[in-house]
């Protein structure tokens, strides 16, 4: 198995179920009132966090394929800064995980050896996240184990 079929393996299991839930399925089904409901004020939303791996995702897919990101200084990546309904975000992150599959399939092993790390990273991050948006349903009473999570 080469740098590129790891990769792919990875964003896969961000699309679809494997041996753990990915993020596509744990955002499936909820209504924008579970989406930003939190457990406290100090806590994050469902509909947060999408947004915060919609900035960083994106950002990083920009990076990848050479499109410049404008100036941020990376506060607020929990904010709607792109002021989406709840099904407007869900399928904005659904293209980006998808273009993140395209453009690694397509790239040269040169450039995917030199920038392997960063995506890396950011498929670990993608996974932290949708732990934490399972929980938050499994909070709110909203998940169903046979979607992959029992407990």
């Amino acid at each position: 198995m080469n740098v590129k079929d790891v990769l792919i393996a990875q964003l896969n299991a961000c699309h679809e179920n494997t041996w753990f839930v990915s993020l596509l399925n744990s955002v499936e089904g909820l209504t924008e009132e579970q989406a930003n409901w939190k457990p406290s004020e100090s806590n994050n939303s469902i509909f947060e966090i999408v947004n915060h791996l919609i900035f960083y995702n994106e950002r990083y897919l920009n990076r990848f394929i050479d499109i410049p990101n404008e100036k941020n200084d990376n506060n607020n990546t929990f904010k709607n800064r792109k002021e989406l309904n709840w099904n407007d975000a869900v399928k904005k992150i659904t293209e980006i995980m998808s273009e993140w599959k395209n453009v690694v399939m397509e790239v040269d092993n040169k450039k995917l050896d030199e920038k392997a790390p960063d995506l890396a990273h950011l498929t670990i991050h993608t996974t932290y996240h949708t732990g934490q948006i399972i929980y938050i349903r499994k909070l709110q009473g909203v998940w169903n184990s046979k979607e992959g999570v029992i407990g």
